[in-house]
């Protein structure tokens, strides 16, 4: 493995998180329903392994799982301004990397 801070491979042999992922299962619903839903648990636990260090880049304001214009699955990466797209990786896992500028977003607690 690199020393890259991003995992490399989405069928790593560590998990960081205190569970792993398992997605739930909707009542009244068999196995087959995961035939469709095995790649987006896929791109959620490479959300999940991955997420901490693309928000240690200084201007990301968070990370989500979305789609390429094309429709393909990726992770979204919502950025403060455009100057932070180049310290953004293209590509995380073997996912592409789309990035949406969002301006600062603040937590408001009601």
């Amino acid at each position: 493995m690199s020393n890259s801070k991003f995992a490399q491979s989405p069928f790593a042999v560590f998990e960081d998180a205190a569970m792993p992922y398992l997605p739930d299962e909707t009542a009244g619903q068999g196995m087959g329903q995961y035939a469709h839903a095995a790649p987006q648990g896929r791109l959620e636990a490479a959300r999940r392994r991955n997420e901490r260090a693309l928000m240690a880049i200084d201007g990301v304001e968070g990370v989500s799982v979305g789609q390429t214009l094309l429709g393909k699955e990726a992770l979204v990466v919502y950025l403060r301004d455009s100057s932070v797209k180049r310290r953004v990786p293209l590509q995380v896992e073997g996912y592409p990397v789309e990035t949406s500028i969002t301006g600062q977003i603040d937590i408001q607690r009601g």
